[in-house]
């Protein structure tokens, strides 16, 4: 798909290098990555906006040219006229420059006729290792997990479009205290399945859906765990549980259209393989590893907890943490850092070049941490990248709903998209920055209205196929010849659009591999919904003025040539649609019903 912001910033370099030239200018060629080519905010200043003179202007201190408007001017100079109508200087430097509309309509016929969109190959393959949707396996997947599934899962779909080799992981995290406490809870319904009274106590899981795991235990198991010790009873069941439960979670991700490649096993991976004593071991030929005492971390209360026992620590402030990190408690066993760190050795050692994780903001203390334990593990050969998700406040009737295995009156996400549908609660996820706070209101979200934004989305689309639906039927002579027009990318009859909405439509059309690679570059998928919903507003706008203008109504039946420019234009939109959701995970629909 042909980037035009790219192009321009390629000839806007082009020309500063001519003025570096001309001008004896040296500069370093960092610099250039810097220019930045943009629509306008305005469009009464043209159609791109571009900062070359601005960021260029630090290598021309010891020249001729001495401020940003002045480079500006040379720039213009020396720019390439082949695409530019117009090119003039905006406050202290800024280029604006309005396309030449063949370049507009070249570009618009070339998405017309690609159904499937390529894009550029911005990852050139690197082996990117996304760990996400990762939740205690002690119950099914709850709403307050999809937002950071969600934005994995489509953030895995996007880099994997832009040529990033991506493989998808779930964390098991099947080694902590929670799994002691997920057994117990399991066994006591196991009990109860045996037709013995229980008592569920503080600090286990109530939740109904391990009743249904009990009676499973008893048609393994039968009555002979009732005979045995509770504690090997808890052993005989722990990988039945665990497996159960890990099943139950995917079947509700496949749900909410989530599927990974891997599924890693802390307890098998890192604890039976010895991993995290080996990385500890590398850590202290690194000289890395000491005995030291730090500050107990203050208590809900306000008050400093006591502990001035000496513990095993990394010394991760050498690369940028706050403080060094206990890797070893006092009785030596490890903490939950030094598993992250295994964790992370073992990715590594996999062929992992990016790292990324979406982890909830209550676990921002994390980052820091790991991105140094990163640093060190691979002699800062790959990147760490800790997406940050705030959490969403579910509401209902106006009542926010509740979240808590442990009280177990959570709710699941299969109930969720049972009530919305998967693809309405991952589009709807998605129209908020990952760090943003969200108030997600389910009456809203099946709501049929320009306040919905998924169905705004889909409703634009459909528009698109309704106007080509009607067109082969009224006139499928027409209907043939622009099919054929459009194979052979036609764009003579292009020029007949002339009319404002129509040429901001284009403009809106071939913004979106500027969006895509945006959205790649700062790992932001939100962008492309931003994006969708403006142009569908804006494709929506333009239906409006045919409705009030026969003669701005994408078919004139005694005018196929402007009837055929329109289709053109139609198919642009629907074809970018189309692909934008298809990163998403959602299918763009024909016909609202």
């Amino acid at each position: 798909m042909i980037n035009i912001f790219n192009i321009f910033k390629e000839q806007f370099i082009a020309a500063f290098n001519e003025v570096a030239k001309n001008h004896n200018i040296v500069f370093e060629r960092k610099l250039l990555e810097n220019i930045v080519v943009e629509p306008t905010k305005n469009p009464a200043h043209g159609d791109l906006a571009c900062n070359a003179a601005m960021v260029m202007i630090k290598a021309c201190l010891n020249s001729s040219i001495k401020n940003p408007r002045a480079l500006a001017a040379a720039i213009i100079d020396n720019l390439s006229k082949s695409h530019i109508d117009k090119a003039d200087i905006a406050g202290p430097g800024f280029i604006n420059i309005k396309i030449k509309k063949e370049l507009l309509h070249s570009v618009i016929a070339s998405i017309a006729s690609q159904d499937k969109i390529t894009f550029d190959n911005l990852g050139n393959n690197k082996k990117v290792n996304l760990e996400y949707a990762s939740p205690n396996p002690t119950g099914p997947i709850h709403i307050g997990h999809t937002r950071g599934a969600i934005y994995g899962d489509v953030l895995g779909n996007l880099l994997t479009k832009t040529g990033y080799d991506v493989l998808r992981e779930y964390y098991i995290n099947d080694a902590g205290a929670q799994i002691d406490v997920l057994l117990e809870s399991a066994y006591l319904r196991y009990l109860e399945s045996c037709g013995n009274k229980i008592e569920i106590g503080d600090g286990l899981y109530p939740g109904e859906y391990l009743i249904e795991i009990g009676k499973d235990i008893k048609e393994k198991f039968g009555l002979k765990l009732q005979n045995i010790s509770k504690n090997l009873a808890l052993q005989e069941i722990r990988d039945f549980v665990i497996n159960a439960m890990i099943e139950l979670i995917k079947k509700d991700l496949l749900s909410l259209g989530i599927k990974h490649d891997s599924y890693f096993s802390e307890k098998i991976n890192l604890h039976d393989k010895n991993k995290i004593s080996e990385s500890i071991e590398l850590l202290q030929q690194k000289n890395l590893i000491y005995k030291g005492v730090i500050d107990a971390p203050m208590t809900k209360k306000g008050s400093q907890a006591n502990n001035n026992q000496e513990q095993t620590l990394f010394r991760s402030t050498n690369f940028g943490d706050d403080q060094d990190r206990v890797i070893l408690k006092p009785d030596n066993t490890p903490t939950y850092f030094a598993g992250d760190i295994a964790y992370t050795k073992d990715k590594i050692d996999r062929g992992a070049e990016i790292l990324i994780m979406p982890l909830g903001y209550d676990h921002a203390g994390y980052v820091k941490r790991l991105v140094a334990a990163t640093k060190v593990l691979s002699d800062d050969q790959v990147e760490m990248k800790i997406i940050l998700c705030q959490l969403v406040k579910f509401v209902k009737d106006g009542e926010p709903l509740k979240m808590s295995k442990r009280a177990g009156n959570f709710v699941t996400a299969k109930q969720v998209i049972e009530e919305i549908g998967a693809d309405v609660l991952r589009f709807i996820m998605l129209t908020r920055k990952n760090d943003a706070p969200f108030d997600f209101d389910l009456a809203k979200a099946i709501e049929q209205s320009k306040d919905n934004p998924i169905f705004y989305v889909q409703y634009a689309h459909a528009r698109c196929c309704s106007v080509l639906r009607n067109l082969k039927n009224d006139n499928a002579e027409l209907y043939q010849k622009i099919n054929q027009a459009q194979s052979d990318k036609t764009i003579d009859v292009m020029k007949l659009l002339k009319d404002e909405s129509e040429l901001e439509l284009m403009l809106k059309v071939i913004n979106f591999p500027r969006t895509i690679e945006m959205s790649v570059k700062n790992f932001e998928p939100h962008r492309i919904a931003f994006y969708l919903q403006d142009l569908a507003a804006t494709l929506h706008a333009l239906w409006h003025k045919g409705s009030e203008d026969k003669n701005m109504k994408f078919i004139i039946a005694n005018n196929p040539n402007l009837t055929c420019a329109r289709i053109f234009l139609i198919l642009s939109v629907k074809n970018v649609i189309a692909n934008a959701l298809d990163i998403f995970g959602i299918k763009a629909v024909e016909e609202m019903r």
